[in-house]
């Protein structure tokens, strides 16, 4: 009989066990999507929340729960500029709610959705959508969402030219956020109050505002509000014919927005940034900055601008005397301005206010009656599942012990396999990180081979070509044997190493980068001079100091190699000529922290990962590693490691 009941009972708790993992995996995932969203990464959030809605136990969250992922997954994807996602996610959040139901939530997913439309220029459909926001949070006495929502409706009067409204509106929400002393809402409405400006032709006041707006932006670290105020006062200084200005601060912009994958915003900088070049007839310059624009708009769905676009186009062929291409371009914006504006829609903007509450009201009653409905079913099967509850209650203290020993294993497998996968996870990324450098010099040579008519320097190029090509088989095979010898976490076969001949080699890697940059390399390290070390990671740490000296050296400098025993063990120095590294990256380098990566001297880009692995592999190798930096002077890597004995 006892056995009987167990074979009953078992999955039941072993189900009622699992779902309780799965709702406390789902909220360290939301913490850690908090911590994300805070550092602006809005790629990390949408990872973190995507996988707990994909969960299968996702139903068994509570409504609560889930409304909270679905906010926070609507505000990233609006950030990313992926419009389609953000409406996907505020559709369902409005399933779950309703005015009275949940209206926070429902508040904030109208506010979310009144900003797409008008973003998409449906100034109609979003006006609708806002008006519902603020009522809803008028309601709950919410002040910051109320500002909010009020300087999106503000902005819908700027789109239609209605300044003295919009300007009404920042203006009673600049005096209420300084009345609570709320800096985030202060620098948000200087900066609309700016926009007004600028849009009334008081260019000299508009910059005034943007500034006041960036001050407390960058005081408060908020990098994207801060690429706005950046992109906002380099059109002013545009429109004042002060193009120099202008396009330093939208250089800044643009800077930060692709960072930060601010999509929006670099659409708006990087057409503005166009239409400067443009201006001073440097043509090439303004059809790329128009063409990245435009790109961007179809990958986003952020169209609103795309008749705008395709008219500076227009303008900048006429003026270098194309008006071929001058009047296709011109004959997309009056295709695309036909398709996307409905101006006789906005002028019945007053009376759609008039029906609002009407339509609102027969809406809300449906809503209600189909809310009533399923909260009745679902208040049925709550209490079924509180029937079952008391039923097997006395059973799951039985089986408790069973419980928590099935939950210790459980948690042991996924301890392995999270070592495991980090471990991959970061061979991945050095593997990536090695290779890039030689394939891009391998895509850079047969670029320049296309196009040299000179067959001795054709004969150069193939040498570089060919020697290049042996040297990215020999890493390739040496990272594929490393990552294949590891089966969880890195494991170091440490032996005596001949430090000149794994410089030697490291140096071998990147002498096309050296040549193309004219950059000498001096390496001194004595012949006699071993280091007790693990081949494969000495030389990634190798690879990656050298790449980062290559990419910060301007052409003609150089680079210096020496070691020397030092108190048992080997001093290394690669110090080189370049532009320095500031005292933060340092700092952050040296704690293995992530580097925001910073293009090189000759326009290099690259990943920011390399210090952080360097630095890993010098701890697990039993060395140290200091780092000294002057911008006169360049930057000095002094790595210690064993010495043979």
């Amino acid at each position: 009989m006892f056995k009987q009941v167990l074979f009953f009972i078992l999955p039941f708790l072993l189900l009622i066990n699992f779902s309780i993992f799965a709702q406390h995996r789902a909220e360290k995932l939301y913490e850690e999507s908090n911590t994300c969203f805070d550092n602006s990464d809005y790629d990390c959030v949408v990872i973190k929340l995507e996988e707990i809605l994909s969960s299968s136990e996702h139903d068994a969250f509570s409504e609560d729960f889930i409304l909270k992922v679905y906010q926070k997954i609507t505000e990233s994807y609006y950030q990313l500029g992926d419009f389609q996602n953000t409406l996907k996610y505020v559709e369902k959040s409005l399933s779950l709610t309703s005015g009275d139901y949940k209206p926070f939530y429902y508040a904030e997913a109208k506010k979310v959705k009144a900003h797409v439309l008008w973003r998409k220029g449906e100034n109609v459909a979003s006006i609708n959508e806002i008006l519902e926001s603020i009522k809803s949070f008028e309601h709950l006495h919410d002040t910051s969402k109320i500002i909010e929502s009020s300087n999106i409706l503000a902005g819908i009067y700027v789109s239609i030219a209605d300044y003295k409204e919009a300007e009404n509106i920042y203006e009673k929400m600049l005096q209420i956020a300084l009345e609570r002393n709320d800096s985030a809402k202060i620098a948000e409405n200087y900066e609309y109050k700016g926009i007004v400006k600028f849009f009334d032709g008081k260019f000299d006041s508009a910059i005034y505002y943007y500034d006041e707006s960036l001050k407390i932006n960058q005081k408060l670290q908020k990098p994207i509000e801060s690429s706005i105020n950046f992109a906002n006062i380099g059109e002013a200084y545009f429109k004042m014919n002060n193009y120099v200005q202008a396009s330093n601060y939208l250089l800044k912009a643009i800077e930060l927005q692709k960072e930060y994958s601010f999509n929006s915003g670099l659409i708006f900088s990087l057409f503005t940034l166009g239409n400067v070049y443009t201006n001073q007839n440097e043509y090439d310059s303004g059809q790329y900055y128009y063409d990245q624009s435009i790109e961007l708009m179809y990958e986003t769905g952020e169209t609103r601008e795309l008749q705008l676009v395709y008219m500076l186009k227009s303008e900048n062929f006429a003026k270098r005397g194309d008006f071929e291409s001058a009047y296709l371009a011109y004959k997309t914006h009056t295709q695309l301005k036909d398709s996307i504006f409905n101006l006789e829609k906005d002028r019945h903007l007053n009376e759609i206010r008039v029906q609002y509450n009407l339509e609102r009201k027969e809406n809300e009653n449906l809503l209600l009656k189909l809310q009533n409905e399923e909260k009745a079913l679902e208040v049925e099967a709550k209490q079924r599942l509180i029937n079952y509850q008391f039923v097997f209650g006395g059973f799951i203290l039985i089986f408790l012990i069973v419980s928590v020993v099935l939950a210790i294993k459980l948690n042991r497998a996924k301890h392995t396999l999270t070592v495991a996968n980090k471990s991959k996870d970061k061979l991945f990324g050095i593997i990536a990180h090695d290779l890039k450098g030689p394939i891009k010099n391998i895509d850079t040579m047969l670029k320049l081979l296309k196009n040299e008519k000179e067959e001795s320097m054709k004969s150069e190029y193939f040498k570089y070509l060919d020697q290049t090509v042996h040297n990215l088989i020999d890493l390739t095979n040496q990272l594929l044997s490393w990552t294949f010898s590891n089966k969880g976490d890195f494991n170091f076969n440490i032996k005596n190493l001949d430090l000149k001949s794994i410089s030697k080699d490291t140096v071998g890697l990147f002498e096309y980068e050296l040549s193309s940059k004219n950059i000498s390399v001096d390496n001194s390290i004595p012949e006699e001079i071993k280091v007790l070390a693990d081949e494969n990671a000495l030389l990634t740490i190798f690879r990656n100091i050298l790449s980062n000296a290559i990419k910060f050296t301007k052409n003609g400098g150089n680079i210096n190699l020496t070691a020397e025993p030092k108190d048992g063990s080997v001093q290394i120095i690669i110090s080189d000529s370049g532009i320095g590294m500031s005292a933060n990256a340092i700092e952050k380098a040296l704690q293995g922290k992530h580097v925001n990566s910073s293009s090189g001297t000759a326009n290099e880009k690259g990943s920011g990962l390399g210090f952080s692995i360097i630095i890993e592999f010098v701890k697990k190798l039993n060395g140290s590693l200091d780092i000294k930096s002057d911008p006169n002077t360049g930057t000095k890597v002094m790595l210690q490691l064993p010495k043979v004995k």
